[in-house]
């Protein structure tokens, strides 16, 4: 099938084009709302719910209207595109997909979304797009631009807005005839433990700037509400969460492509990283236990972001014609990748595994990360063996309807994490 991609650049726009951006931004925000709080009213007088024909309508007018015509200086299609959405989040609520559409205030803006290649154009010789009721405006471009265009978005990070261009490209390749070359073994200590023997430490963008996160959290709760001051403190935080989340992006776009470039078909684990960073605070009649150490680990959890990892890596390996393989990650750390041994005391601590049962030595990381290719290897021959439809192989998912437990990681405690880190991060290969 056909490859969507997606490029994104920041805008250089004009003061009078940014200006612009934010009234079409805050013309679609308040579309949004109106028309769920017609939804509601509709709702509460026993009306059907009315899909995008019938809100299309109310656009219509309020376009028309005296005391709304300021709407009409907008383009049309962001504004018709924003009330799709809002009947896609009834949809899903509906169908107990997603939560209840929920109102947008200010700084919340939606996307400004252009669905047709027809309403604007790219001219990447001198890096700017022609936009609806804009005009020309320069692009940040720092890549080409390979495929058909499909539609683009426009988006407010802070201070800067965003081009998000979605194209079409080729064909995508089947990943016939492979197997899986690799097993990674997430974690905290080593972020990425290839069955290969490699280690790849982590980023740790949040704890690096926790200082300066603490120091700026300070200066905002000691500014007075409603003042200059304050706004200033609140977007200079805001700035470096950005900041944050900016830097392990790009850390783990780096690290995903080379990944994906390297090896076809990857095994990971498949974490229900959820309830991995539940908290244990607990209540007050049943209060919880080491609920600071479990709020450290939470933290590092969250900051390690497996998930976007994850999903990085699954739709990169896609456009090459491979596939992520996810495969339970119960036991993985306990088991002997030699003889298969289980047995919780095999894995002394963070680092180091002896087998009970054969005397085999090893990295626990690495030897967590061979269990996982020897379960991504079963899980992919498994699949072969699979009964075929229409000429394709069908997936277990395509037929299981119940769900499956959430697995847990088996690890040891977060002190023989650090300790053990101390002793044995000599010597270990780094991607």
């Amino acid at each position: 099938m056909p490859q969507v991609k997606a490029y994104r650049f920041q805008l250089r726009c004009k003061p009078a084009q940014e200006k612009l951006l934010r009234r079409f931004a805050g013309g679609l925000r308040w579309i949004w709302n109106h028309a769920l709080a017609e939804q509601q009213r509709r709702h509460v007088a026993g009306e059907p719910f009315s899909n995008y024909i019938a809100m299309a309508k109310w656009l219509t007018a309020w376009r028309c209207a005296p005391d709304t015509c300021w709407l009409a200086e907008g383009p049309m299609h962001p504004q018709q595109q924003v009330l799709k959405r809002l009947e896609v989040a009834y949809k899903r609520f509906f169908s107990k997909a997603g939560g209840f559409p929920s109102f947008k205030r200010h700084g919340d803006d939606p996307g400004i979304r252009y669905p047709d290649p027809k309403q604007f154009v790219l001219d990447q010789a001198n890096g700017r797009i022609k936009l609806p009721k804009l005009g020309w405006v320069r692009l940040r471009q720092s890549q080409k631009v390979e495929g058909e265009l499909r539609n683009v978005s426009l988006r407010r990070d802070g201070a800067k807005w965003l081009c998000c261009l979605q194209v079409q490209t080729g064909q995508t390749l089947a990943a016939a005839g492979l197997v899986p070359t690799l097993g990674l073994d997430a974690g905290i200590t080593v972020f990425a433990a290839g069955s290969d023997g490699c280690m790849t430490p982590p980023l740790k963008a949040m704890k690096c700037q926790q200082q300066r996160l603490r120091r700026y959290q300070k200066s905002v709760s000691r500014k007075c509400k409603g003042s200059k001051n304050r706004k200033k403190a609140v977007a200079r935080l805001g700035n470096l969460h950005r900041k944050i989340a900016h830097q392990r992006s790009d850390w783990l776009h780096k690290l995903t492509t080379a990944l994906a470039g390297r090896h076809p078909v990857i095994a990971i684990e498949d974490l229900k990283i959820k309830n991995m960073s539940a908290s244990a605070k607990g209540t007050a009649e049943k209060p919880g236990k080491n609920v600071n150490a479990k709020s450290g680990l939470n933290k590092a959890i969250l900051d390690a972001a497996w998930g976007e990892f994850a999903r990085q890596l699954e739709y990169k390996l896609g456009w090459r014609g491979g596939e992520l393989i996810k495969v339970n990650p119960a036991y993985t750390s306990q088991k002997c990748s030699a003889c298969g041994h289980t047995h919780a005391d095999n894995r002394k601590s963070q680092a180091a595994f002896a087998c009970l049962g054969c005397g085999h030595k090893d990295n626990a990381d690495s030897n967590a990360a061979r269990n996982i290719l020897a379960a991504g290897h079963a899980a992919w021959a498994e699949r072969k063996r699979k009964p075929e439809a229409c000429g394709e192989v069908v997936r277990r998912e395509a037929f299981a309807k119940k769900r499956r437990a959430a697995s847990v990681k088996q690890e040891p405690t977060e002190g023989e994490a650090r300790a053990s880190a101390r002793a044995d991060s000599a010597g270990i290969p780094v991607v």
